[in-house]
């Protein structure tokens, strides 16, 4: 997917769900795309996105279970959604706390799911 298309893709699920953020990141914590609101550092928000992910797949190694498919981080005014996108990135979105998480997690996953195929 030509990267015109994926900030398409991300800007389109940011809209849809009513988001506040949404990114592209590589597992590694690059920027490959985000939609953020002005005055976010990318590469820091993109860097810790990733950090989380590693941390809990390092924790459920040490348990031998599988690493997680996706992470949900609640906060008092916000959630924020991780999920895999294929095997070198992740898809990240954040939403008010009012949103519906089953909504937004079926919308998220469907385009993680879009974006790592192509």
């Amino acid at each position: 997917m030509a990267t015109g298309n994926v900030g398409t893709v991300i800007k389109d699920l940011k809209t849809r769900i009513g988001g506040i953020a949404t990114a592209l990141v590589s597992r590694d914590g690059l920027v490959l795309y985000a939609d953020v609101p002005a005055g976010v550092y990318t590469e820091t928000f993109a860097i810790m996105c990733a950090t989380i992910l590693g941390a809990a797949a390092t924790a459920n190694t040490e348990l031998n279970r599988a690493p997680p498919e996706r992470i949900v981080i609640e906060g008092n005014d916000s959630k924020t959604i991780i999920v895999g996108s294929g095997k070198k990135a992740l898809l990240v979105a954040v939403v008010d706390q009012t949103a519906d998480l089953a909504k937004v997690l079926a919308e998220v996953v469907k385009v993680a799911d879009v974006l790592k195929a192509n």
